[in-house]
């Protein structure tokens, strides 16, 4: 019997079904059901269906039964099939064969549970493409401007959450360092060009005596003040000023701000013209 080792072919068929060669047994996974079935338990495989786009896995015994599974993949159903037909062991014609089911053992697949995150997701676009599709049909007889705003209000929503991130981020660091910095001097190791800009490495001791680093694009003398944050040191920055950051921060947290309300008043006024 040819070893099944140097096969690591995978079938893949509907609903989550596989089939895959593995120490002298196909393991079959369909209908909730994983199978392993010994090279000794079948009598032959065969491939068709329409395209040769199914394979067939026949049991040995007086009443054979037989196991299938589909692919999307011709290709790929020969293979599998060939590979299993090679690990087949050589039998004589009236060699007695055993009962293939009695060889097969069967144990019920654990399901795994729902991504949340995931079924929200399909339910908000399921619920977004079902309110547009409604709008656009009364938007045939009271207008498009409704369409327009539903249509446009995820993009809106979507670039006002990110930059709303972008500002609490820039806003929350510089906070951080201003309320509970330490501030140390560092030395400068090194300068780097990195996308574009100019990078300083500085090196400081931390008040446990660990050696860190900090890069900025702010710096360039050979020794310079680095305050970190105590908790998370590799939040720090050079120098001690933080306002601008802090104004910076604010103003960005505010201007997307109002562009997510703007996507959510679009997205209340489409709503709005369905229900009227």
């Amino acid at each position: 019997m040819t070893s099944t080792e140097t096969s690591s072919l995978v079938l893949h068929g509907r609903r989550r079904a596989s089939a895959r060669l593995r120490d002298g047994a196909v393991l079959l996974e369909t209908d909730g059901v994983r199978r392993r079935i010994p090279v000794t338990a079948i009598e032959r495989v065969d491939v068709h269906g329409a395209k040769d786009r199914q394979l067939t896995v026949v049991l040995t015994g007086d009443e054979p039964v037989a196991y299938h599974l589909r692919c999307r993949s011709a290709p790929a159903v020969h293979e599998f099939a060939q590979a299993v037909r090679r690990a087949l062991p050589t039998r004589d014609a009236n060699e007695p064969r055993p009962n293939g089911v009695e060889l097969v053992s069967e144990k019920p697949l654990e399901r795994a549970a729902p991504n949340r995150v995931f079924l929200l997701w399909w339910g908000l676009g399921g619920g977004y493409v079902l309110v547009l599709v409604l709008l656009l049909v009364k938007g045939a007889f009271s207008g498009v401007v409704p369409v327009v705003l539903w249509a446009v209000a995820p993009l809106v929503i979507g670039g006002g959450v990110g930059g709303v991130q972008a500002g609490w981020q820039v806003f929350r660091e510089p906070w951080v360092l201003r309320t509970r910095g330490i501030t140390v001097e560092g030395e400068l190791q090194g300068t780097h060009w990195h996308e574009g800009g100019k990078q300083y490495y500085y090196a400081y001791v931390d008040s446990h005596g660990v050696r860190r680093e900090c890069k900025s694009s702010d710096g360039g003398a050979e020794r310079a003040e680095i305050t970190y944050d105590p908790v998370n040191p590799d939040t720090a920055m050079v120098g001690h000023r933080t306002t601008g950051w802090l104004v910076f921060g604010a103003v960005l947290i505010l201007l997307m701000g109002s562009v997510l309300l703007a996507g959510v008043a679009s997205a209340v006024v489409g709503v709005m013209a369905l229900i009227i």
